[in-house]
């Protein structure tokens, strides 16, 4: 075992213990209030240099905000879970911009090399039954409806363990480093506002990555991932005019049959020959009462494409749907954009970086490593791994092996912790190949 593997596996319990910390205190989409803090706080503690609210956040380029209430109501809650010096970091996060960018520079020139970690849970109520690890050992979430049921907590865990081993190793480095804690994965709301923000200017290379998803086996890695579909989010909303279904029915303008109309419309829009194409209409409500012209209508969709310009098809013969049949209904409708990423694949060269410090991790088993992978399916990381390319540098999205209790985003989705080790490692062990001193 070298010196890299030796430092990160001492830090075992310690990343054990991060990871439960923050599943305990889950926090959703703009609302990460209390994680932006701790992780500040513990940032600042090892010498980097914070940047936080409007400087890593464009507010206008931010997508499904969530109501000022529940900003407000997870805002106080935060309050309630900080100490005096966490709590200062709560004033620059004012109205949900939450998320944090973290810098540490050697002094000495080299490549700027970026990490991104996604911090936010998912809109689940986790389980309290006995074998459900959490609840059995006493770190379920605090509050129901809200949980990390995807592994974030994990990510930050492993953010934190390789800052702190940077930190500690900053003599044996060149360049600049920064980490990236995004908040609202989740729905694909958070890097397009962070990006507007500037927070990838002069990044070289971006990492970043996933526990589980395809990459189950423990031990193992997928070093690759392609095919990262781009979407957009968006609801609909319409506007009919009520009317008395019996005795006046020509006077109404019935929204509930043009949400219908539009539901089935988009799920008949002709696929792409270019590439795989998704849609689908996930919510629909209308209507006030059995005898009365619906005179309202709302529908949630998603879009999906294995590249931009297809997602774009999908999305624009979306809008020509809503629009035709809104007139023919006579009714008025709003489309409100809630979340969207690009699409990609990882390049080359980080593909091969992930594979190289795979085979030299001594937490990572040779036969379980797969060079490459199409995901198949959408991850807001990829707005921020196109744009680093479209700029010229080099970035990848691999995944880390690890045993799911239950899939992602399930009540009883739980994973095994040892994977934080393997996951600080091969960062780390790429750290040193892009700004090691040789």
């Amino acid at each position: 075992m070298d010196k890299i593997a030796t430092e990160v596996l001492a830090l075992k319990d310690e990343l054990i213990a991060e990871r439960r910390f923050f599943h305990a205190h889950p926090e959703t989409g703009w609302h990460t209030f209390f994680t932006t803090a701790v992780i500040a706080d513990k940032l600042e503690k090892l010498g980097y240099m914070l940047k936080m609210g409007k400087d890593v956040v464009a507010a206008d380029k931010r997508a499904g905000l969530g109501s000022a209430e529940a900003c407000q109501k997870a805002l106080e809650r935060a309050r309630n879970l900080l100490n005096a010096q966490q709590a200062k970091y709560l004033d620059v996060m004012q109205d949900g911009l939450t998320g944090l960018v973290a810098d540490i520079d050697t002094g000495r020139e080299g490549k700027f090399t970026a990490f991104r970690f996604d911090i936010d849970g998912v809109d689940v109520t986790e389980s309290k039954e006995d074998d459900h690890r959490p609840f059995k050992e006493g770190f379920r979430a605090d509050i129901d409806g809200i949980t990390h049921a995807c592994g974030h907590d994990g990510h930050i865990s492993i953010g934190l363990g390789l800052a702190k081993l940077i930190a500690k190793n900053l003599s044996q480095f060149n360049g600049k480093f920064r980490f990236i804690f995004q908040t609202a994965e989740e729905g694909t709301r958070g890097a397009v506002g962070m990006e507007a923000a500037g927070v990838l200017d002069g990044v070289q290379h971006l990492l970043g990555g996933h526990i589980g998803f395809q990459a189950t086996n423990f031990g193992g890695i997928i070093c690759g991932t392609n095919k990262l579909l781009a979407t957009s989010k968006f609801d609909v909303i319409l506007k009919g005019k009520s009317a008395h279904a019996a005795g006046a029915p020509q006077e109404g303008a019935n929204a509930l049959l043009a949400a219908a109309q539009i539901a089935l419309n988009m799920h008949a829009i002709t696929r792409h020959s270019d590439g795989v194409t998704r849609i689908n209409v996930g919510v629909l409500r209308a209507g006030e009462g059995r005898n009365v012209i619906a005179p309202n209508g709302y529908l949630a969709c998603e879009t999906r494409g294995e590249t931009t310009e297809l997602n774009d098809f999908m999305r624009e013969k979306c809008e020509q749907i809503v629009k035709g049949v809104s007139l023919s209904y006579g009714v008025e409708y709003e489309i409100v954009p809630t979340g969207g990423t690009s699409g990609g694949d990882s390049d080359e060269f980080t593909t091969a970086l992930y594979e190289k410090c795979a085979l030299a991790s001594p937490f990572i088993q040779d036969d379980k490593i797969r060079r490459e992978l199409n995901f198949g399916a959408c991850e807001d990381f990829a707005h921020f791994m196109q744009k680093v390319q479209q700029n010229g540098g080099k970035s990848g999205y691999l995944m880390i092996g690890t045993k799911l209790c239950a899939g992602h985003h399930n009540a009883k989705f739980d994973f095994d912790e040892d994977c934080l080790v393997s996951g600080v490692d091969i960062f780390l062990r790429c750290a040193f190949e892009l700004n090691g001193i040789k």
